[in-house]
């Protein structure tokens, strides 16, 4: 189900043309002077451990590059194959750069980071043909099998660390995603499953508009042209295998790069509690009141790792190493490829609906 591209507004509109160049600077001159005001918040933890970075082991460091980089390929090719199901093809270096713009974006700016990134990620597929209601569909999906590869990743940490409560919870965690993956697959495929859970959904639409008032119209209308949407997506076997072990791979690869952090620095793996130190980072860049969580994830995966047995100056040290390569190096890299990305084409025609939130607050974005 692929539209054609819509049609893009005239470059040679002198208004469009300044007002759209004058947001690009502000993103930028936002984004630099925070920043700014970030870099000079590290600096008393850069001087704690400037001089354990002469020792570090390079072999390790160039693995970490290695696999940080994969995390961001199977970023790329998660929301790729998504489109793919609806029927629309994106080269796999637009979709790469679309995900390195949008992830810089999302850890430069605080708060709002996450919504600016999915609203230029969706801007970008729409203005490469992407259906809007498609590319809407795309990014919540996404990050709703972003979201369930933590969560199973997570449930695995917790069963593997020996602690009790912690392999309690992964076991439910488990559970719980299997529970969601198959409820997934049968409302897509089954229409029996589909009806269902449409008629589920709009018990509780009907809920929530006599408390919010919103959205507007009737709910089985709503619930019906958004599981219509939803149908566009011929799921099979292969397709949602694919899409399922892209998230996997974007979540593991990000966890081994902050496993070879750590052997750069000539400490010993905890592998049986690593997984929980690498939730806790996670856990402080989700609350984004900083960019890209600085200074909240530097503390809390610092202390979460002497917490499973890193000594205290590995630790600071592999977790600065960590976020030079998946802050520092993602931005340096990012911001570019962002720029570039928008003067390519203005700024194509879009509904003015807001597309879909993914369900997660903050998972497509890598750290």
């Amino acid at each position: 189900m692929t539209a054609a591209p819509a049609a893009p507004v005239s470059r040679g509109h002198p208004a469009h043309r300044a007002l759209w160049s004058w947001k690009r600077w502000a993103i930028g001159v936002a984004a630099v002077g925070l920043l700014a005001v970030a870099v000079l918040a590290e600096r008393p933890l850069l001087g704690e451990s400037v001089h354990t970075f002469t020792h570090l082991r390079w072999l390790p460091v160039f693995w970490a590059l290695v696999f940080e980089a994969l995390s961001m390929l199977s970023l790329a090719l998660l929301e790729r194959r998504i489109l793919i199901l609806a029927g629309h093809r994106l080269s796999v270096g637009r979709a790469v750069s679309i995900a390195y713009a949008s992830n810089a974006m999302a850890q430069s700016l605080p708060i709002v980071g996450s919504g600016a990134a999915t609203a230029f990620t969706y801007r970008r597929m729409v203005s490469h043909g992407a259906e809007p209601t498609l590319a809407g569909w795309t990014l919540t999906l996404a990050g709703v099998a972003s979201n369930i590869a933590f969560v199973v990743i997570l449930s695995i940490g917790g069963l593997v660390s020996g602690e009790t409560f912690a392999m309690v919870a992964g076991g439910l965690g488990l559970v719980l995603s299997a529970l969601v993956i198959a409820l997934g697959v049968l409302a897509v495929r089954r229409a029996t499953v589909r009806e269902r859970v449409g008629r589920a959904a709009v018990w509780v639409l009907r809920l929530v508009q006599r408390v919010i008032r919103r959205p507007k119209g009737e709910a089985a209308g709503v619930v019906g042209s958004v599981m219509a949407d939803l149908t566009a997506f011929h799921l099979h076997r292969r397709d949602a295998f694919h899409v399922v072990m892209s998230a996997f791979r974007n979540w593991a690869f990000d966890l081994l790069c902050l496993a070879f952090c750590i052997k750069a620095t000539g400490a010993h793996v905890p592998w049986w509690g690593i997984v929980l130190a690498w939730a806790a980072g996670s856990g402080g860049a989700a609350l984004n009141l900083t960019p890209g969580g600085l200074g909240v994830v530097e503390v809390a995966l610092t202390g979460a790792l002497v917490a499973v047995g890193v000594p205290s100056t590995a630790a600071l040290t592999a977790v600065l190493l960590y976020r030079a390569i998946t802050f520092w190096l993602a931005i340096v890299v990012g911001w570019p490829i962002y720029w570039r990305l928008s003067s390519e084409h203005e700024v194509a025609t879009v509904p003015a609906a807001a597309p879909p939130r993914p369900a997660a607050a903050e998972t497509p974005a890598e750290e």
